[in-house]
């Protein structure tokens, strides 16, 4: 036997084409579906903020809103996700498999609600459209991870803070409102309070607890002028659901970062616990007296703008329907609004996403919804992690469904529904950090294994999980 190199001939040396053809074809379907979720992605935002031209600035001069670009936008979700299916129909089926218990209990009371709904066709049109609002955000989630998923959310706030204040200089008649609103900005939305409370959310974010580097980059400086911007909107938007909203999301992400150093899972979820109760007895004394000071500030007072009085109209429906409601998306329905609200006004809403999840599917359905929510903040909370980058995006997460939490009190359709941020929920609910596949900036940090395979290095667990 000879150990000797061996010659062959120049004409019989050759590339293996299958060498060549895997990675490229896989670089072309990695990128292929990052394009189309992250398309889909904004598609949903866009369309459940309903930011668009030509909102009338008055709403008693029966001015028309022409739909059809917001429904070609939600349809447009349909042809994607199916194609999305296509491309990778193993994680697309095995996001199904992966629903929780208590999300499917919501679900069932969901479908139950269509047999006694009051309007069967608008519930099952909103539940359409809320699963398609959700689907687009949650596979984007599930499949880059949740800084990811931040990332794309702090680009579209980027973008909405720019947008609204450069449509309304240059549109005032359309972006200020008028008659019982007179001078509150609303931009691009179709009523101020949703701006101010999608602003808040944007400026949580947006917001970071590090100092800004010395060196000047483009990207920081046009985050820092969005995140100006986004304080801007949020104060002439008078809306003091927004005020609260930015103040409790920047307590709760301080708060979260200075238990970082508790390493201990059950030590954090005691510490939680106790917290909770503390704050909630002491925000109890001291609610009335913030609420004073903060309605007085934007010229209301304590009955919330009327809001009090209706609610005082639906909270005994509830108890006529208790357990599967009068249909979901019925109480979003402003002619079944009119119908069972009398005052001396016309109100469109309810103005309490609390009240309209029980009227629409339920208490038990209500129940596991809000036992879901808590218990997913609950665990976020509870759960350590090794690199303080996720720490902090896991605060974000925390402080964004509190918010939601917070203004679903006084406005509806905050969750269940497809407006407002729900999409904005349902991306930052899960509780898978890492992406299913590295990023193509990370796959430079392969390294050689055993054997002097590449592997690759794998993030850092979470503890206590």
């Amino acid at each position: 036997m000879s150990f000797g190199p061996t010659y062959v001939r120049d004409g019989d040396i050759g590339l293996r084409p299958s060498v060549r053809a895997r990675p490229r074809h896989g670089i072309k379907k990695e990128t292929l579906v990052r394009l189309l979720l992250t398309g889909i992605f904004y598609v949903a935002l866009l369309r459940a903020t309903g930011m668009w031209y030509g909102y009338p600035s008055n709403f008693d001069d029966g001015a028309s809103v022409d739909p059809l670009p917001q429904k070609l936008m939600l349809y447009s979700l349909i042809p994607l996700i199916g194609f999305y299916g296509i491309l990778e129909p193993n994680r697309f089926l095995a996001f199904f498999r992966g629903i929780p218990l208590l999300v499917g209990i919501v679900i069932f009371s969901i479908v139950v609600s269509f047999f006694g709904s009051l309007d069967f066709g608008a519930s099952v049109r909103g539940a359409a459209a809320v699963g398609l609002l959700a689907l687009g955000p949650l596979l984007f989630r599930l499949r880059y991870g949740n800084e990811e998923t931040l990332r794309l959310l702090a680009n579209f706030a980027i973008f909405s803070a720019f947008a609204n204040i450069l449509y309304t200089a240059a549109f005032p008649r359309f972006g200020i409102m008028g008659g019982s609103l007179a001078g509150a900005v609303k931009g691009l939305f179709y009523h101020k309070n949703t701006m101010g409370q999608f602003s808040a959310i944007c400026f949580i974010v947006l917001i970071s607890h590090r100092l800004p580097s010395p060196r000047l980059r483009y990207s920081g400086l046009l985050r820092t002028i969005a995140i100006v911007l986004t304080l801007v909107l949020i104060v002439v938007s008078l809306s003091s659901t927004a005020v609260v909203m930015v103040a409790i999301g920047l307590a709760t992400i301080v708060g979260l970062k200075m238990m970082e150093n508790i390493r201990h899972s059950m030590a954090r979820a005691f510490i939680v616990l106790f917290l909770c109760l503390l704050i909630g007895f002491a925000g109890s004394i001291a609610y009335l007296g913030v609420a004073q000071a903060v309605a007085e500030a934007f010229g209301k007072d304590l009955t919330l703008s009327g809001r009090s009085d209706i609610w005082e109209q639906v909270i005994p429906l509830i108890y006529d329907r208790p357990i599967f409601g009068y249909g979901f998306a019925t109480f979003r329905q402003a002619d079944i609004v009119e119908e069972y609200v009398r005052l001396g006004h016309t109100v469109r809403s309810l103005h309490n996403t609390y009240l309209e999840i029980c009227l629409n599917i339920g208490i038990p359905g209500f129940l596991c919804w809000i036992a879901f929510l808590l218990t997913r903040i609950f665990k976020k909370i509870a759960a350590v992690y090794r690199s303080h980058q996720l720490q902090t995006v896991q605060a974000k997460e925390v402080a964004l469904i509190l918010l939601v939490m917070i203004g679903a009190m006084t406005e509806a359709g905050m969750m269940l529904a497809p407006i407002g941020l729900w999409p904005v929920l349902v991306s930052v609910l899960p509780m898978r950090t890492e992406p299913v596949v590295p990023p193509p900036s990370r796959r430079r940090l392969l390294s050689k294994g055993p054997g002097g395979r590449r592997s690759p290095r794998r993030p850092q667990p979470a503890l206590g999980e």
